[in-house]
């Protein structure tokens, strides 16, 4: 039997983990000064008030309809209210403000906008009202990464049929049989003073277009970055009747981890450069955990608007794509938008906007007293056998910058349909389909008789690579 994982974890940027709950009309107000969201307990909000007070109250709620909830910000709003304290994007102190001001008469609009000023909670205890992140969403993220480690060994790409179906094949089981029922992850609590903060979730392109994003933006409670949670993972092993072919090993377990999301930040990090959104999270991981990336500390995403490449098997991606009304969707490997966490519920910019769910799994010996979460303990060195992987890195590439070559000499391959620029040894390449993109007289020499041309080209560089964006 293989030893448990003592598991400290570390949040990176924004996580969201629905709970099907929400904050609830008469459970809360906003504090402009403070910028915060105050949660209180509506019986003693209701035992403060006046007998007068108390009677206007009643009636409100009495009217029974959707009207009568913004009779109740208003009946609420400017009290002096004592509860729990939850920070706010800058944006819903308007928004707060603007559901107040709604026309009591119009429920159609108030039904409207009362939808896009719905707050949902992130996973939390009742009992304390502290977020903790549930065992079941972190194995949902360490799943797919074994699953995507399974698929590359057994050079299982572009499969076609029903995705429960691929598992099954992949782990050579189901249900009693399914190798991963034997890994055991508890529900991770938080360690020290871990806070929330609501923000709205925004639909961003991957790449700049003049078009928005399709999707409403969300209001979501999100654990903030820096929180710190503790859990365990322990990876049991079958018994021989079990049925259970292919057991789960530890080592090849965690080396999955960093295999299948470092890549997957890398990608992203790229995107959010290009669409100048923020790239801190890669920032965050080569600053904390650059020495013991792949050793003791494992990249992972979890939550809501985690993306569909975090939720599915690499090389059998089947993304639904939607397009223009009447048109059918197409289905490809990679998303083409993304979510991000905002101050703002309709950003006039991406600078600042950032990625939701990334956080790193931290190794710590497992002891009497490191069984408890809590940060009173006095730490102690790592004891665990560093693991032998070799993990790509984690890479960080400058900002694209645009520069002009004067009379760089022009070459077409047909066969790949690429078009290649060369000045002072550098080159640069361009994939087209359409080539009235060059100019129409650099065409018949360039296309039609395959020579050489020279040109005045704009090029993008981004570190040692290069790519055509016009030719004049």
């Amino acid at each position: 039997m293989q030893k448990p994982l003592k598991i400290r974890l570390h949040v990176l940027s924004p996580i969201h983990i629905g709970c099907d709950d929400v904050y609830e009309p008469m459970s809360f107000a906003i504090d402009e000064k403070k910028q915060k969201l105050i949660e209180f307990d509506p019986l003693e909000f209701i035992k403060s008030l006046s007998q007068e007070d108390r009677q206007r109250l009643t009636e409100i709620c009495m009217q029974g309809n959707i009207s009568s909830i913004v009779s109740i910000y208003k009946f609420i709003s400017g009290r002096q209210v004592k509860g729990g304290e939850v920070e706010i994007a800058k944006g819903l102190i308007t928004h707060y403000n603007n559901v107040k001001k709604l026309p009591i008469n119009d429920e159609k609009k108030i039904k409207q906008e009362l939808n896009q000023f719905t707050i949902s909670r992130t996973a939390y205890n009742p009992h304390n009202n502290l977020p903790y992140i549930p065992g079941s969403s972190l194995k949902g993220s360490l799943r797919t990464a074994y699953l995507s480690k399974l698929a590359r060994d057994k050079t299982v790409t572009k499969y076609e049929g029903k995705a429960k179906d691929l598992e099954i094949e992949l782990l050579g089981g189901s249900f009693a049989t399914d190798p991963f029922r034997m890994v055991k992850v508890s529900d991770f609590l938080p360690v020290g003073d871990v806070k929330t903060k609501i923000v709205y979730a925004v639909n961003k392109k991957k790449k700049t277009s003049k078009f928005e994003a399709r999707g409403p933006f969300q209001i979501l409670e999100t654990v903030k970055e820096g929180s710190v949670f503790e859990g365990i993972i322990n990876i049991q092993q079958p018994e021989k009747k079990s049925g259970i072919q292919e057991p789960i090993q530890a080592t090849e377990f965690l080396k999955s981890i960093n295999d299948f999301y470092i890549p997957a930040v890398n990608d992203e990090n790229k995107v959010t450069r290009e669409i100048n959104a923020s790239s801190v999270v890669v920032s965050r991981i080569n600053e904390k955990f650059k020495g013991i990336l792949g050793k003791t500390a494992f990249l992972l995403r979890i939550g809501r608007h985690s993306g569909a490449e975090a939720v599915t098997i690499e090389g059998n991606r089947y993304i639904k794509i939607m397009q223009a009304k009447g048109q059918q969707p197409k289905f490809l490997d990679h998303a083409t938008t993304i979510w991000l966490a905002s101050e703002e519920s309709n950003p006039t910019t991406n600078n600042g906007l950032m990625p939701f769910g990334w956080a790193v799994m931290e190794l710590l010996p497992l002891d009497i007293e490191n069984l408890y979460p809590a940060s009173i303990v006095k730490e102690k060195p790592a004891i665990m056998e560093p693991i032998k992987t070799e993990t790509k890195a984690i890479t960080e590439k400058p900002a694209p910058q645009t520069i002009i070559w004067e009379s760089a000499i022009l070459t077409w391959s047909p066969g790949n349909r690429i078009l290649k620029a060369e000045k002072d040894g550098k080159k640069a390449e361009l994939k087209i389909s359409d080539k009235s993109l060059v100019p129409e007289t650099m065409r018949k020499k360039l296309f039609d008789k395959k020579k050489s041309v020279a040109a005045k080209v704009t090029v993008e560089q981004t570190g040692n690579a290069y790519k055509i964006l016009r030719i004049e």
